[in-house]
């Protein structure tokens, strides 16, 4: 399933009740979003003819956005919390997301990438404590960051002490 950053920060500002004098404006946001993924989905273009007709949108899209709607249109709550509300930059986040396509990147591997926000890998250790029960089964400790974009796909690992296993 795609992520979609961006459609979900405008829905979770609709659903704020700290945005409830820009409701119908967040809606009309959602509408024109709902119209730039349809354009950016419709075109038929590829290579770099279509990254520039993806950045014609997106400009267009953007423009309408932060500029007609939110520094126009939008309440001091809306103008002062765009940021916090990630209304503008996970325009980005999203965009990012359509530009990794065969139709523009000809070395995409042939297999499904996971494209997009995601809790991704950090580190991978052993509890110190237990670096005495290596021979047994160990508390491994894995970290993991939450990332804006990612490109990658899920691993499943196993482990044993034991070179048969």
């Amino acid at each position: 399933m795609p992520r979609t950053p961006h459609k979900d920060k405008l829905l979770a500002a609709i659903a704020n009740p700290k945005s409830r004098a820009d409701v119908s404006l967040l809606q009309q946001a959602l509408a024109a979003y709902e119209t730039w993924i349809a354009d950016v989905e419709s075109l038929t273009t590829t290579g770099k003819q279509r990254v520039l007709d993806m950045t014609r949108l997106l400009n267009g899209y953007k423009d309408l956005l932060e500029v007609e709607l939110i520094a126009r249109r939008g309440s001091d709550f809306l103008k002062r919390q765009k940021g916090q509300l990630k209304l503008d930059n996970s325009v980005m986040e999203e965009f990012l997301i359509h530009l990794i396509d065969r139709r523009i990147l000809t070395a995409v591997p042939p297999f499904d990438l996971e494209v997009g926000p995601r809790t991704a890998f950090m580190t991978f250790s052993f509890r110190p404590s237990s670096v005495q029960n290596l021979r047994g089964k160990p508390e491994i400790v894995i970290k993991a960051k939450d990332q804006d974009f990612t490109i990658g796909k899920t691993l499943h690992y196993q482990m044993s002490p034991d070179a048969a296993f």
